[in-house]
């Protein structure tokens, strides 16, 4: 094993906002554009630096909420783009509220850029900044550093990279505690030529070794499935070991199609991961989602989603207390596709899927009580 396997820090980098071009000019200022679906990658190993940078941004959003909640699980860095022409409005709430939920839950570094600055909206500067912090001060999010980003200036795009790398990297090597199994998300799966099915993801815990077996769980009502991966590939190269934080590309060997793979499903360590289609959780209504009745009341047949990993299941709140916005309670929920954890309880997003109508659609969060 080479050192620079060793001192690599990955940087998962979310971009979040309305406007592409933006978006994609931060993106590319940190990597080159790659993998491309409902969700924009780019990567860069900066070889001297040991900086890996893999960002993504969500294509189809706010239309489809699905891959923004997708990006927002995969990274661990969010970046979210304000255009100061646009200012506030009802999309940049729903991803401060994603943004929110999922610091709340997991723990994540959050920078604001503020764009579309120029000479003929610099007057709006100041009142944009305040608007956004006290908007920050109400949720999680209260010490997140606002930044700006003139049109046309090479500089503000540096900055933003210099404060991206300011952020807790994901250190291949600083796993002193060896976690107790791997886990890995899994963005795309498909089939090449000689090779079989190969997948692209990033891990999330653990790490890897080439020949190593794995399972594949998160099937419905099926068991995971057994594979050796035959080969780890990062930054288009081979190595015989990944670590946590890496994306990697991975050739799997044993029978399975691509057309058996989909975000659902996670690889994991053998018999680690267990399975549920009903749980008691505590549930949290972020205080900005809107009920129809006021409150959330278990038991009236209202049909919601919920996001763990990168998998969302159609659930249902069977049981439990009313919640109010803002509140949390003990509820008892089924999910229709079977979702896994580690053993120590599934925890995860509560959503609506429709289309964005200007309406908050992220409504809290679950956490699994283990009796």
């Amino acid at each position: 094993m080479h050192m620079s396997e060793l001192k690599e820090r990955n940087y998962l980098v979310g971009i979040f906002g309305e406007n592409f071009d933006v978006r994609n000019l931060i993106g590319q200022s940190l990597g080159s554009p790659g993998t491309k679906s409902d969700i924009q990658f780019y990567n860069r190993l900066e070889e001297s630096e040991g900086n890996v940078f893999c960002v993504l941004t969500p294509i189809d959003y706010p239309e489809k909420i699905k891959p923004f909640l997708q990006v927002l699980t995969i990274t661990n860095i969010y970046v979210l783009v304000i255009d100061l022409e646009t200012g506030l409005n009802a999309a940049i709430g729903e991803m401060l509220v994603g943004m929110d939920m999922f610091n709340m839950l997991f723990g994540k570094n959050c920078l604001i850029v503020i764009s579309g600055i120029n000479s003929k909206t610099d007057w709006k500067l100041s009142d944009v900044r305040r608007k956004i912090q006290s908007i920050l001060n109400t949720t999680s999010l209260k010490k997140v550093e606002i930044l700006e980003l003139e049109d046309n200036n090479k500089s503000d795009l540096e900055t933003i990279k210099i404060k991206i790398i300011e952020q807790k990297p994901l250190e291949s090597s600083s796993d002193n505690e060896t976690p107790s199994y791997t886990k890995i998300l899994i963005d795309h799966a498909f089939p090449v030529k000689g090779i079989g099915t190969v997948i692209l993801g990033v891990i999330k815990k653990g790490g890897l070794i080439a020949g190593g077996m794995v399972e594949i769980a998160g099937y419905d009502g099926s068991l995971p499935k057994k594979v050796i991966i035959r080969s780890i590939q990062k930054h288009d190269r081979d190595f015989k070991t990944a670590h946590h934080g890496d994306r990697v590309g991975l050739a799997l060997k044993g029978t399975i199609s691509h057309q058996d793979i989909s975000r659902d499903n996670i690889i994991v360590t053998q018999g680690t991961f267990k399975s549920e289609s009903k749980i008691t959780a505590e549930v949290y209504i972020n205080q900005f989602y809107k009920p129809r009745s006021g409150l959330i009341k278990p038991g009236d047949g209202t049909q919601y989603h919920a996001l763990s990993d990168l998998k969302l299941s159609p659930i249902k709140l069977l049981s439990g207390e009313e919640i109010k916005p803002g509140a949390s309670g003990k509820v008892i929920m089924s999910m229709e596709k079977p979702l896994v954890h580690d053993g120590n309880g599934l925890k995860g997003i509560i959503t609506e899927l429709n289309k964005f109508e200007k309406k908050l659609r992220i409504v809290g969060y679950f956490l699994q009580l283990i009796e």
